[in-house]
């Protein structure tokens, strides 16, 4: 019997997973780059559909969104599952391109104040707005190069943890250079994200959240029986 309860925990607790990962998936669909949460549960489901398995994690699908033409020169984008690397005050963080501009000291840096990266380390800075980016990375100014952005992947690709929104980190020692994505300078990635596909995840997550229920009413209805039950035969 407790067994019931149990069970029933193990759906509420996969369903709100479901359930956060389409809220934040809903939240970011017009966030550039953001890559979509998948549940644990949501992936058995698709891959293995025999197996129906509560989840505490949530996975990323780092799958590539479409590139968009923006017509700023200051928005990037990444063809190829590489990350631009970006200085958030002390921290470092990964995110798959986005909107800059010039700030303080030259810095190109994102809506956040976060600095991109180059290469071999230190923030990317430029004296004019007169820029081409090449898909290697490489910054020309007046036709001169003065800078290279960073191209970067996580070694495994489980070393890499989200960091909210569009940001990732990787950890200490699983960071190498990209090998096989360019830059596009002009463009920015939309979101992997499919507005519909999450409702559905939603409405799935909340069928589930109902049998939970129908369980714990099952297990009150047992308990009952059992009590009247004994109630009568001690009479």
């Amino acid at each position: 019997m407790p067994g019931i309860i149990d069970s029933a925990a193990s759906i509420l607790f996969s369903s709100e997973k479901r359930v956060e990962a389409a809220g934040n998936n809903i939240a970011n669909a017009q966030t550039p780059a953001y890559k979509k949460q998948v549940s644990f549960s949501a992936l058995l489901e698709r891959d293995a559909p025999s197996f129906s398995l509560p989840d505490s994690l949530q996975s990323v699908d780092l799958s590539q969104g479409k590139l968009i033409p923006s017509g700023s020169p200051f928005d990037l984008a990444i063809s190829g599952p590489g990350f631009l690397r970006l200085r958030d005050g002390d921290e470092i963080v990964y995110s798959r391109g986005g909107s800059f501009s010039i700030g303080a000291g030259g810095a190109l840096v994102d809506p956040g104040g976060r600095a991109l990266q180059s290469v071999s380390g230190g923030d990317v800075t430029v004296e004019s707005p007169d820029l081409e980016i090449l898909g290697d990375g490489t910054v020309l100014e007046r036709g001169l190069p003065v800078a290279a952005i960073g191209l970067f992947e996580a070694e495994p690709i489980e070393a890499m943890d989200a960091a909210g929104g569009s940001f990732f980190r990787i950890q200490e020692g699983a960071v190498r250079e990209a090998g096989m994505s360019t830059l596009r300078q002009g463009f920015l990635e939309q979101a992997n994200v499919t507005t519909s596909d999450e409702m559905i995840s939603m409405m799935a997550a909340l069928r589930q959240a109902e049998s939970a229920s129908r369980l714990v009413r099952t297990y009150d209805q047992l308990i009952g029986q059992a009590i009247t039950t004994f109630s009568r035969r001690g009479q």
